[in-house]
């Protein structure tokens, strides 16, 4: 099991092409798909989510595409993430815990807390901003 999924790599790989040309023309999701080596089908599908999450912007027209909707270095890496996947998950239990019969004791809950919240850190304090 992928924590970040195939979908959600890609449109990471979207963001970041996108923050390298950030106060540059649009781009098409056709280019964007080249580049990246991503189905053009597939990078419509994510640029759409991108989109409607706010992160994206889009120009219709002849110079039409897509940009990023935010400077890069306010562009976190959790925002990418929901947008396509939703809120990263280590464990059930974390979430729901009236499925485990263990919680609140649960010395292995615990742990898997310690890496839940190391991991939303480390996306929350990571922008498009810091990958190049």
């Amino acid at each position: 099991m992928d924590i970040i999924r195939r979908n959600t790599d890609y449109a990471l790989r979207i963001g970041l092409n996108l923050a390298q040309r950030y106060g540059q023309k649009a781009v098409s999701a056709r280019i964007l798909s080249e580049e990246e080596n991503v189905s053009y089908q597939l990078t419509c599908k994510l640029l759409q989510k991108l989109h409607k999450s706010g992160l994206v912007g889009s120009q219709m027209g002849p110079q039409g595409g897509y940009f990023l909707a935010h400077p890069p270095n306010e562009t976190t890496l959790s925002s990418i993430v929901q947008a396509i996947q939703g809120p990263l998950s280590i464990n059930r239990c974390l979430f729901e815990k009236r499925i485990c019969p263990k919680q609140p004791d649960c010395p292995i809950s615990k742990k898997l807390a310690e890496l839940q919240d190391s991991v939303e850190s480390f996306l929350n304090n990571n922008t498009l901003g810091d990958l190049y």
